[in-house]
């Protein structure tokens, strides 16, 4: 695997996991501290990915989508398998 598709896969990761982090903040799943930690992450993430994608290609911003796609619907699969 090329740093390139081990970039992108990891800039395509890294929103998801914010995403859930957030909703974990939202639903009062952390404590004061772990909350501030966790919000401090989300935003570290945010600008990562500002930063890194700013001069993306269309391309390249397509791919991050889709690799977000696929990781969220593997998610959906995997949990899916566990409930059987």
């Amino acid at each position: 695997m090329n740093n390139d598709l081990k970039l992108i896969s990891s800039i395509a990761i890294l929103p998801v996991l914010a995403d859930f982090l957030e909703d974990l903040n939202e639903d009062k799943a952390f404590r004061t501290e772990m909350k501030i930690a966790t919000q401090n992450l989300i935003n570290q993430i945010r600008k990562l990915d500002e930063r890194v994608m700013k001069n993306a290609s269309p391309d390249t911003s397509e791919q991050q989508v889709n690799i977000q796609i696929a990781f969220r619907q593997w998610l959906k699969t995997a949990q899916h398998t566990d409930e059987k």
